[in-house]
């Protein structure tokens, strides 16, 4: 229910909120415990990542996790990739579902929600896939934990803390998404 809206239709860049509907698609599409091998290009990305080297095996539910509460483009690239084969081939995926639960003022260019031409979405649309992603009991879970710890199967462990500190503040915050860039700001 919406209380209260200003500028709600007004197109913004999404910077890495974005995550939410590259988590979405990849819930839909693939099982958690399927393990994914990082790619060169998921390895390189930047500038938030988790860490992840060439070659590192990480299961989806790791990648989930990396993903929403670090912001690592590393590890949505390689959800992206672990989907479609690549991320050019996962954005129409991103796209079609963003339309399909009714965010249709909303286009994305990458997974990650880097800044690019033509990629949009507004304050009613991210309110849409939000609502969403709390339809998963993974992604509630993922978005609601400040602090996880995830572990490649190689042994790698990598500690993650969210960047949405609301939640280190009151313990009923359900969880979001935060996101930044220069054009896009503090998003959340």
């Amino acid at each position: 229910e919406t209380l209260f809206s200003k500028n709600s239709n007004r197109r913004l860049p999404p910077a890495s909120t974005t995550k939410l509907i590259t988590a979405i698609v990849a819930m839909e599409n693939e099982g958690l415990p399927k393990v994914v091998t990082i790619s060169r290009k998921a390895s390189h990305a930047a500038p938030s990542k988790a860490g992840f080297k060439e070659g590192d095996q990480v299961t989806i539910e790791g990648l989930l996790y990396a993903a929403l509460l670090e912001s690592a483009n590393d590890a949505a690239i390689a959800l992206a990739e672990a989907i479609s084969g690549s991320e050019q081939r996962f954005v129409p995926l991103m796209n079609e579902k963003a339309l399909s639960i009714g965010a249709r003022d909303t286009k994305f260019i990458n997974a990650t929600g880097l800044p690019g031409k033509g990629q949009y979405t507004t304050v009613l649309d991210l309110s849409k896939i939000l609502s969403h992603a709390l339809r998963f009991p993974k992604l509630c879970e993922i978005i609601g934990t400040p602090e996880a710890i995830i572990t490649t199967e190689g042994g790698k462990t990598f500690y993650l803390r969210s960047t949405d500190r609301l939640l280190r503040s009151d313990k009923k915050i359900i969880g979001g998404k935060t996101g930044y860039t220069q054009k896009a700001g503090h998003c959340f």
